[in-house]
């Protein structure tokens, strides 16, 4: 049975109808429970048969499972989210809100599962125009900005990856010719060594700016703070991360191409220096940003943009092992940085609200010393995030920075550097605010959602310390077909 065409059908239904519930707290119930039988799917996957369009291999449906497992937990916080800022928007909005919170996971299940480079494309159209949307539903001046900041670069980056598109469809003409086998990515790589590789270059240096803009990587990566702190928390921070995978894993399919095309004697350019320099550069960006920021949300934003530009740094060293260790960072990244922004929603909820203004600095000062349990949770996904041992991402980074001294020893120097710079900024900003003394106000019961966060950084050490024979089994295959 083909599991991920139920998958990907099942949030846009339920977004349809979460469009005609009522009252908000029974639209988050119905959207936690859309979400429980979501996660459900994208686990099936793993045991089902898919083909054409949508023929998802292992690596799409580990990381189905991780968007559903994502979708649930933030789902779940959204239950009291909804309760406790009911009054910020009317109903009509709230039901808007839950529809593209599906929507969202739909679009993400969507360009994971695809198996032709026209569906991929419209599954990160779709996603755009849905978080587009959801930036801008408080409708105050700073999140309308946000949100056409948000549209303008995405739609630069949709342009830049749509015609990238057509070029790998015209690239692989003379292998392929007209018709749906030349779109096909199971195809392409079967018969990329007898592509039009200087075609297929220019195709790729479009597709890498294009998908490049919605992984948040340097230049065009503008959006993403901003996106990050306007906007319900649940849907425009925990769920946002889920796209920049997507794109990510396009990037990794698309340099597959080039590296086989290459290898067999063709000509198209070796694809590493170009994510090399984009990841470094978005990792020095972020190092040189965080220092600025004064809102939490916005200050993690910049925190995507170097784990990303990590990623996109292994994927350019090349080879199974390091591609395992991008795969990693980007499996723990995800996870952690989900799990510190439902954290962070629970350390607005105590103070009351959790609209945007409740997320600055100033609302985490003394947090340890006023809620002993939120405050701890918060503190370890900030330095889980940070990279330090024995923090999850260490180990990634620690494959990550031995492959680049074993392949590239030149470049191990400025991604060392990146990345202290990075580890330094977090702590140095956040830690002092967690430890300073309590606050004066009278702080609410951390509530039950906390245990959601303790379910995140619990994934992250056990991936990274202890991860199953058969997940590492499936990673290493993965990296090693797409080296």
């Amino acid at each position: 049975m083909n599991f991920a065409l139920f998958a990907i059908a099942l949030p846009l239904l339920a977004a349809a109808l979460l469009g005609l519930l009522g009252a908000p707290r029974q639209g988050a119930v119905a959207n936690a429970v859309a979400s429980l039988a979501l996660f459900g799917l994208t686990l099936a996957v793993f045991w089902g048969h898919s083909e054409g369009l949508v023929a998802v291999d292992p690596l799409a449906a580990l990381f189905g499972t991780v968007t559903g497992f994502v979708g649930l937990t933030a789902a779940l916080v959204n239950v009291g989210y909804v309760s406790t800022d009911v009054a910020r928007m009317p109903a009509r909005r709230w039901r808007l809100y839950h529809a593209l919170f599906q929507i969202v996971l739909g679009a993400s299940l969507l360009g994971l599962y695809a198996n032709n480079v026209g569906l991929l494309w419209a599954a990160m159209e779709g996603g755009t125009i849905a978080m587009t949307l959801a930036v801008s539903l408080y409708r105050t001046p700073t999140g309308l900005e946000a949100a056409w900041k948000y549209f303008i670069l995405g739609g630069v980056g949709i342009g830049l990856a749509l015609f990238g598109t057509m070029l790998v469809y015209l690239a692989a003409q003379p292998a392929l010719g007209p018709g749906f086998a030349a779109m096909s990515f199971t195809a392409l790589s079967t018969h990329a060594a007898h592509m039009d590789g200087a075609l297929l270059t220019l195709a790729f240096l479009f597709i890498l700016f294009g998908y490049g803009t919605k992984a948040a990587l340097v230049p065009l990566h503008g959006w993403l703070p901003d996106a990050y702190a306007e906007g319900p928390a649940p849907l425009t921070t925990a769920l946002s991360g889920l796209l920049i995978n997507v794109a990510l894993l396009a990037i990794l399919r698309f340099r597959h191409l080039m590296v086989a095309n290459a290898a067999a004697g063709g000509s198209a350019m070796p694809p590493g220096p170009f994510l090399l320099s984009l990841g470094l550069a978005s990792l020095f960006l972020a190092a040189f940003s965080f220092s600025r920021r004064r809102d939490a949300r916005r200050f993690f934003g910049f925190s995507s943009i170097e784990q990303s530009g990590i990623s996109a740094f292994a994927f350019g060293i090349g080879g199974p092992t390091a591609i395992f260790g991008g795969l990693l960072h980007m499996l723990l990244h995800t996870l952690l940085k989900s799990g510190l922004f439902l954290a962070l929603i629970r350390a607005a909820g105590l103070r009351g609200s959790v609209t945007p203004g409740n997320y600055g600095f100033s609302h985490l000062r003394g947090l340890l010393r006023a809620n002993k349990y939120i405050g701890w949770l918060l503190a370890g996904c900030i330095f889980a995030l940070s990279g330090l041992p024995p923090s999850g991402l260490f180990v990634s980074e620690f494959i990550i920075i031995s492959q680049t001294i074993q392949k590239n020893p030149y470049m191990s120097m400025p991604l060392g550097l990146g990345l202290l710079l990075c580890a330094v900024a977090i702590l140095r900003n956040i830690g002092p605010l967690l430890f300073a003394s309590s606050p004066h106000e009278k702080l609410k019961p951390a509530g039950r959602g906390a245990w959601l966060v303790v379910a995140h950084l619990a994934l992250v050490f056990l991936l990274a310390f202890a991860m199953p024979t058969p997940l590492v089994h499936m990673l290493s295959q993965e990296a090693e077909a797409l080296r």
